[in-house]
């Protein structure tokens, strides 16, 4: 079993935040010592975006072997360790059953250091099953970024839900220029841009935001 010593992590159930984009909030944890396995690029990809669950083979490899710092005593997370491709690591917490239940990047210099002490190791094949693609998440959104994209997935479902046609009608018009009745192609169409990340998404916003604070729109259809 290979280890890497003295890492801080983030491990959050939402969101893969930069190391940058930490706050003191977050309480992130010094880990003392944390299995590693080297893994090929694809599989890497799957384990860091998606949701999936892993054969019970790793899990019983890793079981009580990541340490975690507290001031009064020694605190161990019971199913985790980090995964490294040949340009990139992040660390993944899972639970009993196998599923990914929190992940975390790695600072640069952190990184870079993990990476350099892969070169040494044998690949290892890891078996798992991709349960779901995260859709609703873009990898290169900021951490801001990606807390504007749920509060917007979140107005617009609520608008759909509670059938709020004309205001759905509304923001479909000032996006894209076009008169439509059909609120199944509209709803499908500004969760894209939701999901895409494009530059109509900040339109979007900007719209629901005024919407919010009623200075556009009314209830009547």
């Amino acid at each position: 079993m290979n280890y890497i010593y003295d890492i801080s992590l983030n491990l959050n159930k939402n969101n893969l935040y930069e190391f940058y984009e930490w706050k003191n909030e977050d309480n992130p944890e010094f880990i003392l010592k944390i299995p590693i396995f080297k893994i090929d690029q694809e599989t890497f990809l799957d384990l860091k975006y998606n949701n999936v669950i892993i054969n019970k083979k790793i899990l019983n490899n890793i079981q009580n072997k990541t340490e975690c710092y507290n001031p009064s005593c020694i605190n161990i997370i019971r199913y985790a360790c980090v995964f490294v491709c040949d340009d990139s690591a992040v660390a993944i917490e899972f639970d009993t059953e196998g599923n990914n239940y929190m992940k975390s990047n790695i600072s640069l210099e952190e990184e870079n250091e993990i990476i350099e002490v892969s070169k040494k190791m044998k690949y290892t094949i890891v078996e798992y099953k991709v349960k779901s693609k995260n859709k609703y998440t873009n990898k290169f959104l900021t951490r801001k970024e990606l807390f504007v994209q749920k509060k917007v997935l979140e107005k617009i479902q609520k608008m759909f839900k509670n059938d709020e046609s004309t205001k759905l009608k509304y923001i479909f018009f000032e996006i894209y220029n076009e008169k439509c009745d059909d609120i199944q192609r509209i709803y499908n169409k500004l969760i894209n841009v939701i999901i895409n990340g494009d530059k109509k998404m900040l339109k979007l916003e900007e719209i629901i935001s005024l919407i919010d604070n009623k200075k556009i729109m009314s209830n009547n259809s």
